[in-house]
């Protein structure tokens, strides 16, 4: 049996389309994390199937992967500048399922994804990273709903309209309150990954449905603050959300190249926390350094043997799919289905 995987977060699709780009939206640059060996033709979207990155389809297809795919939205664009950026970058997705029908599909909606993963393609789902594109017009929330787009990374690392990110202490604003109403009443997820502490406590004030951080680790394991504080951690765990564990060497340990012991060390902490059924994976592929031995991708294999046997087959298992793939089920249910569920999963757990 191929291993499950359910990745929370990569960068990917920005990588492939950055040449697509126009210069006034891509900072004058098509190199955008492409690998030097590979050359680069401006205007040509680069190949998904054979991307010399962290995230192929090809490696993929040994697996068993659900795939979150972000349009990451850079600070420096306005929100409307952002629209056209989505425009652009979401506009690939469809362009590398018709190049590897067989390899990739995309589920707009979470209860497609086990058909598309037992046809043995990947699963594609579409997300946002930086929400400032929303504050461009007032039928934006409908847009990226229609657009298939399931979760909305709040900020990236600076203020917008929405928040912002850890280079201010702003919280959030009067639209960030309102997106978070909007997002839910589409059941599109609401991440605070990158939110600042003062926003994580405004949404976590005025959020009616369990919200994800999708890539972040435990601050207590390393001190930095894109990582969660405990009572973050143990905040969204009791409001039945997910936590995804990111690849990020600097955010795993100040080591030049991060052990798997310095990786685990933050899931043992999360399991101390009872995060057995919050700790899931966002690995920030293709957006980040990683430790060399998690690059490329096939090296998940390794990784879920090392949890086999530090945690045992059924928590592995639960850490690398279950987990997401049970809470984005339940996040496109009624409230009280999914109450329901999650009450019987406390019964399994």
């Amino acid at each position: 049996m191929p291993v499950s995987v359910f990745d929370l977060h990569s960068d990917t699709l920005d990588r492939l389309a950055w040449p697509l780009l126009p210069s006034n939206l891509n900072g004058g640059s098509v190199t955008y994390e492409i690998d030097p060996q590979t050359p680069v033709e401006p205007g040509v979207l680069r190949d998904f199937a054979t991307n010399p990155g962290h995230l192929s389809l090809e490696a993929m297809s040994d697996f068993s992967w659900c795939q979150c795919l972000a349009v990451f939205i850079p600070d420096t664009l306005t929100p409307e500048q952002s629209v056209d950026f989505f425009k652009i970058v979401s506009g690939t997705l469809e362009e590398h399922v018709k190049r590897s029908p067989d390899l990739l599909a995309v589920a707009r909606e979470a209860n497609q994804i086990e058909s598309i993963l037992s046809s043995g393609r990947t699963c594609g789902i579409l997300t946002i990273e930086n929400g400032k594109l929303l504050a461009a017009r007032e039928d934006m929330f409908d847009v990226i709903a229609q657009a298939g787009v399931r979760m909305v990374t709040l900020t990236w690392n600076a203020a917008n309209p929405l928040g912002s990110g850890h280079d201010t202490h702003q919280g959030l604003t009067s639209f960030g309150r309102r997106a978070i109403a909007e997002l839910e009443s589409r059941h599109i997820i609401v991440d605070v990954s990158h939110l600042n502490d003062e926003g994580f406590a405004d949404v976590a004030a005025c959020a009616r449905h369990p919200f994800v951080a999708s890539h972040s680790n435990s601050r207590a394991i390393r001190d930095v603050p894109r990582n969660l504080t405990d009572d973050q951690f143990k905040f969204i765990r009791d409001a039945g959300g997910i936590v995804g564990l990111n690849f990020c060497d600097w955010f795993i340990s100040a080591s030049k190249d991060p052990t798997p012991e310095e990786l685990f060390a933050h899931i043992d902490h999360w399991l101390d926390l009872g995060g057995s059924k919050t700790i899931s994976l966002g690995s920030d592929y293709d957006g980040c350094d990683t430790p060399s031995w998690l690059d490329p991708c096939t090296h998940m294999q390794n990784l879920f043997q090392m949890a086999e046997e530090r945690y045992g087959a059924y928590l592995a298992k639960r850490l690398f799919f279950d987990n997401a793939y049970e809470f984005f089920i339940r996040n496109e249910m009624d409230d009280e289905d999914a109450r329901k569920q999650a009450q019987e999963l406390d019964e399994l757990i």
